[in-house]
């Protein structure tokens, strides 16, 4: 295939700039771009069927907006079937024509979307099409898909958000992270991946943190536990400057500060069992008498999150996603931190697993007065996270205030834009195509 035709298939895509990309290393591209990429290579030889798996897992709103609707123009402009797999329930109902529900290799419904998403008969279907956080209601707990096909219905009533204390638990100001790039042979730029934040976490209490990939939501949660040195401003916890403290100060504040990665299996070390990944931190930080009173209270926080006993001689490889993400969780606990960052923690996982995640940390939250900083690029779960919102566009606070008033009366344009491009499935659907 000459240049002149992987450029044409570049640009079919929406890269810009095809002529410098043809020579880019995947490295190079943001993830938006390399899911382009790889449909270029699924439509080279123009094909009558397209299997879409799952492609927009992961990636922020507006991005994945732009790559359901990249498809939907390929598949009416080549006439093209696509197959659409997707846990995103939004998504399937904006996209399909046909939709296929399973569960355990077995399919429980099928029929048109519209039939299926506002009158499903499977108690599955109903239950996946509950468990997702809504925009416009915040329940005390999520439905899960084994309570709700079972006939259990949870609790009524809203969660009412928890009341800020009069001082924060940590005060961030005037936080900056700026990095040297290269710029030619002999010329360096500053890109800032932070510029000028300000704000407060309090007892008890959720901040959520929204935008699109590259908008610096991540390097605050990394700036916060120092994983990634401050360029400018103060982090004070209890009133002491997290920033200025050296490595050995640092250690003692790190155990009350803890972060949960959004991909569990690389977070977690696929040499060890998960006894020695639980018992592991508390030797470091000397919690326990000796590794047998460890051992005792990594199982009793493996019962916390929902996993058997059984798991403690397991190693990670051989458990779930979610169940990866509850044994990352119980690694945090093992600490017994006051803060938790939860950096797109559930963004990778289906609609049951999520619901279950999150009703879990809003348990750990209440039993323990825990305080999260939860980072993601889905709004309707941070929505029903959050108690106040901070929205990031380039390194900048762009808006910030309580999570109803975010949603209700969005000031910025912005956050227009983010609430626009949120899946609202049969609402938002595209026109069926001829058959």
């Amino acid at each position: 295939m000459d240049a002149q035709h992987l450029g044409d298939l570049l640009a079919e895509v929406g890269i810009p700039d095809q002529a410098r990309k043809i020579d880019a290393y995947p490295s190079q591209m943001s993830r938006g771009q390399q899911q382009r990429v790889m449909i270029a290579m699924a439509i080279a030889c123009e094909p009558k069927l397209l299997i879409a798996d799952e492609p927009t897992t992961a990636l922020d709103v507006t991005v994945q907006r732009q790559i359901v609707d990249l498809l939907a123009r390929l598949q009416e402009r080549q006439k093209m079937s696509v197959l659409f797999i997707s846990h995103d329930l939004g998504l399937v109902g904006e996209f399909a024509d046909q939709v296929v529900v399973m569960r355990h290799g077995e399919v429980r419904e099928r029929g048109t979307t519209a039939d299926v998403f506002q009158a499903p008969q499977d108690a599955y279907t109903r239950a996946l099409l509950a468990c997702r956080p809504r925009l416009d209601a915040r329940p005390h707990r999520l439905p899960v898909i084994d309570d709700m096909v079972n006939g259990r219905l949870p609790s009524g009533g809203e969660r009412i958000a928890a009341p800020a204390g009069a001082t924060p638990l940590i005060a961030v100001s005037g936080l900056r992270k700026a990095y040297s790039l290269k710029e030619g042979l002999f010329k360096r730029k500053t890109v800032d991946a932070v510029k000028q934040a300000d704000f407060a976490l309090y007892k008890g209490r959720t901040l959520g943190v929204v935008g699109e990939s590259g908008s610096g939501k991540t390097t605050i949660g990394m700036l916060l536990t120092r994983l990634t040195e401050p360029t400018a401003g103060s982090i004070r916890f209890e009133g002491t400057d997290l920033a200025k403290l050296g490595p050995k100060a640092m250690r003692g504040w790190r155990r009350r500060i803890q972060i949960i990665f959004q991909n569990p299996y690389a977070s977690l070390n696929p040499r060890f069992t998960v006894g020695q990944i639980l018992i592991e931190p508390m030797r470091i930080h000397g919690i326990g008498a000796n590794d047998d009173e460890r051992a005792r209270l990594a199982l009793g926080w493996l019962q916390k999150v929902g996993l058997p006993a059984t798991a403690f001689g397991k190693y990670p490889h051989e458990f779930s996603g979610g169940q990866r993400q509850r044994i990352a969780i119980a690694r945090c606990l093992t600490l017994r931190p006051e803060v938790i960052i939860c950096d797109e923690s559930v963004s990778a996982l289906d609609v049951s697993v999520q619901a279950t995640v999150l009703n879990l940390l809003l348990d750990l939250q209440d039993e323990f007065g825990l305080t999260y900083l939860f980072i993601s690029h889905d709004l309707a779960v941070v929505k029903y996270m959050a108690d106040e919102i901070l929205v990031m566009n380039q390194g900048e606070i762009v808006e910030q205030g309580s999570a109803q008033a975010i949603y209700e009366k969005p000031r910025h344009p912005y956050t227009l834009q983010l609430l626009a491009a949120i899946p609202h499935g049969l609402e938002s659907r595209r026109a069926p195509l001829a058959a």
